[in-house]
C-alpha cells in the first residue's frame, strides 16, 4: 500500500523560501544539479535536498552557492514584502435563491486603498443582467464561467460564454452580463479600476 508523503520540515527559515529561492536561480541559469556540483564542490544527491526541502543549508554552503551563481547571501534572506491570501470556501458561498432574481457579488477578499486587483464570485440568477462595466470607465477583468451560459455585451457585439470558459476583458465600453436561460455563477478577477469604478458609481 503506497505511503502517504512525509510533509517538509518547518523551520524559522522557512518564510523565507531558501529552497525555491535555490532551484529558481538554478533554472534560471540553466544549470544541471551535477554542473553546479562540480562549480561548488558539492554532491548532486545533497543540491538534490536542498532544493527539495528536505535539508536547510548551512550558511558556508549557501555562501558557496551564492558565490557561483553571483547573488549576495541577502538575496536568500529578503523578507517578503506585500502578501494577501484570502480563501473562500464551497460551503461558505450561500445556495439560498429564493429571493428575486438579480445578479449578487460575493467578495473574496477584503480590499483595501492599494489593493490591485478585487475577485468576485458573480452569480446571475436566470432571467437576470448586471453592469460590469460603465461607458468611458476602463474595465479589466479575467473571469471564468463556473456553471451555467454567460452572455455578454460590449461595444455592440455579443458573446456567449458557456462552462469552463474564460474571458480577458480591456474595455472603456459598457459591459452587460445576463443570464437569459439559465443562472450562471462566474469567478471575476478586476484591476484596481474596478474599485475606483464602485466608488465612484
Amino acid at each position: 500500500m503506497p505511503q502517504a508523503p512525509k510533509n517538509k520540515p518547518h523551520t524559522a527559515l522557512t518564510p523565507y523560501s531558501i529552497c525555491m529561492k535555490l532551484k529558481t536561480l538554478r533554472t534560471e541559469k540553466g544549470l544541471t544539479l551535477s554542473r553546479l556540483g562540480a562549480e561548488v564542490g558539492l554532491s548532486t544527491a545533497l543540491l538534490s535536498k536542498l532544493e527539495s526541502e528536505f535539508m536547510i543549508p548551512t550558511l558556508p554552503t549557501l555562501a558557496k552557492i551564492a558565490h557561483a551563481y553571483g547573488v549576495d547571501l541577502a538575496f536568500f534572506f529578503s523578507t517578503v514584502q506585500r502578501h494577501s491570501l484570502a480563501i473562500t470556501r464551497k460551503a461558505h458561498i450561500s445556495a439560498d435563491r429564493r429571493d428575486l432574481p438579480r445578479a449578487r457579488e460575493m467578495p473574496l477578499h477584503h480590499s483595501t486603498p492599494i489593493s490591485r486587483q478585487v475577485s468576485r464570485i458573480v452569480e446571475i440568477p436566470a432571467n437576470a443582467s448586471c453592469n460590469i462595466g460603465n461607458p468611458n470607465v476602463r474595465t479589466e477583468l479575467t473571469a471564468c464561467v463556473l456553471e451555467g451560459t454567460l452572455h455578454l455585451t460590449s461595444a455592440g457585439t455579443e458573446e456567449v460564454l458557456h462552462s469552463g470558459d474564460i474571458l480577458v476583458l480591456d474595455t472603456d465600453s459598457a459591459v452587460t452580463w445576463s443570464a437569459p436561460e439559465t443562472g450562471c455563477r462566474v469567478l471575476a478577477v478586476f484591476a484596481r479600476t474596478r474599485l475606483d469604478q464602485a466608488a465612484n458609481s
